[in-house]
């Protein structure tokens, strides 16, 4: 019962970080909403977790420090600048659904970069995934407003970068605790983000809507939801823990909806069902014998 609570508590903050954008970006700016929120995230993943290093020997950490900077700046800094944009451009809920297609690019890579094994479900579920995509892309009305084909390309290219960094980070840093992991990416993208941050501050001081949209983006979305999700990845597995993509775009539509009446349309609703089968079948969820 408490992991399943968690479990949607996370759906729900994550969710949440694409209406936030909305909130903080206008008066904020991109660059220092996103700096913004990883610079938080770090700060308080630090004060909780320590050194991303500290259980690092000695003449690994140069290779370590290598690895989290540069799987870090491909995880946070790109990433969560093109989701932002792709928001700016669309929608909390539209945005939620391309990032949705991030395990998919995560299982294409490993199939046709690092060989890995093609299961006939996995083909499916790609298959299945990457024609939600399509629909989404071909069909991409919102009420009134036409959503060009810069935002679909901004958030898809966002979720490969998501699907490249768990990847990467498997392979090159499977070693180092979780926490480590989370708290490593958090600095590497405020470091990198910071400088373009200084010199795009706001002339005048946001205001307190921004600023609290800006504190749950850093502290609540993106530092807590990263502690969140690793105590359920050491309670319910990778596989089910990944499944919280499931739950991050009804959640985004929803959170949408409140802050600034967003109404999701059928094609997203058929795209978002679409795409959300062919992630399940791809991170293996089928009916097994008990």
């Amino acid at each position: 019962m408490r992991s399943a609570i968690e479990f949607l508590l996370l759906g729900l903050v994550w969710g949440a970080s694409f209406a936030l954008y909305r909130v903080a970006i206008p008066e904020f700016g991109l660059a220092a909403t996103v700096s913004l929120r990883l610079l938080l995230a770090a700060t308080a993943l630090c004060l909780v977790f320590g050194s991303p290093l500290r259980s690092v020997a000695t003449i690994d950490r140069r290779r370590t420090l290598g690895w989290l900077a540069l799987i870090g700046a491909g995880t946070t800094a790109l990433p969560f600048t093109l989701f932002a944009e792709t928001v700016m451009r669309s929608s909390a809920g539209f945005a939620a659904v391309l990032n949705a297609s991030s395990p998919l690019f995560s299982a294409l890579l490993a199939v046709c970069v690092w060989r890995e094994a093609l299961s006939r479900s996995k083909a499916v579920g790609l298959m299945l995934g990457f024609a939600g995509v399509a629909l989404l892309a071909s069909l991409r009305e919102l009420g009134p407003l036409r959503i060009g084909i810069d935002a679909v390309l901004l958030g898809l290219a966002g979720a490969a970068c998501y699907g490249l960094g768990v990847q990467l980070a498997r392979r090159k840093l499977g070693d180092l605790n979780a926490s480590a992991v989370a708290t490593g990416f958090s600095v590497t993208g405020a470091i990198l983000l910071l400088p373009w941050a200084l010199v795009s501050l706001p002339a005048a001081l946001p205001s307190w809507p921004a600023i609290s949209a800006v504190l749950v983006l850093g502290l609540v979305s993106t530092a807590l939801g990263n502690v969140m999700y690793f105590r359920l990845l050491g309670r319910i597995g990778a596989t089910p823990a990944l499944s919280v993509t499931f739950v991050i775009p009804p959640f985004a539509m929803l959170w949408g909806h409140l802050l600034f009446e967003e109404v999701p349309t059928p094609a997203m609703l058929a795209s978002t069902a679409v795409i959300l089968v062919g992630t399940a079948l791809t991170l293996g969820w089928r009916r097994t014998p008990r």
